[in-house]
């Protein structure tokens, strides 16, 4: 679903500026191709005011994506040369993100869903150095262990992207992950974690509906920011932003009403420090 929104973002049904992603379209299904093809259309064909309530219902995905993608920019241009999406899933930024392309980018999902994306994505060329995939069952694997198998260097700087997940994580999960990253991590590393406030129940509901109708994983990780701060800086690293989708939209120039179903979503930023 995250990928079939921005594919229609792509084609310009987002009020998201400067919002791009020219190859999601080739990682869908046929099924996705088809249901792509039929939603652009039916949103196209709405009364202005209509077209205009689905994509800002919309946006949060295409805010978050550009959100991430700009503090991953900042996170290169300041040392990193290591790039880790975790749960990538669809993620496209190895394909797209020229700003990456004296970095090693490492994808890490579950073989699985891996399997799938590595299928669809053999024809597609990658613009970062060099790509590896790190294929990871978390109830069986050590992160670190596969990482380190994989290639990652724990003695140079890596910039961590992990989007969509947190929200879906219990208290122990969430801790054990951050302490496999810290461990991972170089001083001048960048943690970039986008999480879910809770509150805002129709705002809630809303993105419930539009993700649990198809993966029925509940939403148990919603946190508030000064509780994700606190497991953030215990694994080690040290907070140096924390924005929510408002500040995103401000940043990019898009609308953003304040019933808006992203309202919850957060980006919070961390470095690991050096041990001085």
């Amino acid at each position: 679903m995250v990928a079939l929104i921005r594919a229609l973002a792509d084609q310009g049904l987002t009020d998201v500026p400067g919002f791009e992603d020219p190859v999601v379209h080739r990682l869908l299904s046929p099924g996705w191709s088809a249901a792509l093809s039929l939603l652009a259309r039916r949103i196209r064909r709405m009364d202005a005011a209509a077209r205009a309530r689905v994509v800002a219902g919309l946006s949060a995905v295409p805010l978050r994506v550009r959100a991430i993608d700009v503090e991953l920019e900042r996170a290169v241009e300041r040392g990193c040369r290591q790039v880790a999406s975790l749960g990538a899933g669809l993620d496209t930024r190895a394909f797209r993100m020229k700003a990456l392309s004296a970095t090693h980018f490492f994808e890490i999902d579950h073989p699985a869903t891996q399997t799938f994306k590595r299928r669809k994505a053999a024809e597609l060329s990658p613009v970062v150095e060099q790509l590896t995939y790190v294929a990871v069952d978390f109830e069986r694997d050590a992160l670190s262990t596969r990482l380190r198998s994989s290639g990652h260097r724990p003695d140079e700087p890596t910039a961590w992207v992990w989007e969509g997940v947190v929200m879906y994580l219990s208290d122990e999960a969430l801790r054990t992950t951050l302490r496999a990253l810290a461990d991972a991590s170089a001083p001048g590393s960048v943690l970039l974690v986008n999480y879910m406030e809770p509150g805002g129940r129709r705002r809630l509901a809303f993105m419930r509906n539009l993700v649990t109708r198809l993966w029925s994983e509940p939403l148990v990780g919603l946190r508030r920011r000064e509780v994700m701060r606190a497991e953030v800086e215990r694994a080690g690293f040290r907070a140096s932003s924390d924005t929510g989708a408002a500040d995103w939209a401000r940043q990019l120039g898009a609308p953003f009403a304040s019933d808006n179903p992203a309202a919850n979503l957060r980006l919070l930023v961390a470095e690991r420090p050096g041990a001085g």
